[in-house]
């Protein structure tokens, strides 16, 4: 009996394992529009629909209040190149992209 309940807890963490509700993943950006992010080389890139991003990663311009005026980059945004930390959700089919990485 105790055999029977060493292969199920075996294959119980198996299967909580290949879920991958949630999991750190490194990416990419391969193509900022449409946007694009590579997380493994083995595989096709993430596609926009399947990318959440955080107000970190979207571009934002500000206006300038007094003096000459004009405008102010608060964020860049992502261009290609550029190293991201993500969140991966819903069983590794989606992610949230948190930041950029410096040095990427």
């Amino acid at each position: 009996m105790s055999e029977l309940a060493g292969v199920l807890q075996q294959l119980t963490q198996e299967v909580i394992k290949g879920m991958r509700l949630t999991d750190m993943a490194v990416g990419t950006v391969v193509s900022a529009s449409p946007l694009a992010i590579q997380t493994d080389s083995s595989m096709p890139p993430t596609p926009e629909a399947a990318l959440s991003l955080t107000d970190a990663v979207i571009a934002r311009t500000a206006n300038v209040q007094g003096g000459a005026g004009g405008t102010v980059t608060i964020h860049e945004g992502l261009k290609a190149g550029d190293k991201v930390l993500m969140l991966r959700v819903k069983n590794g089919q989606n992610y949230i992209v948190l930041s950029k990485i410096k040095g990427g």
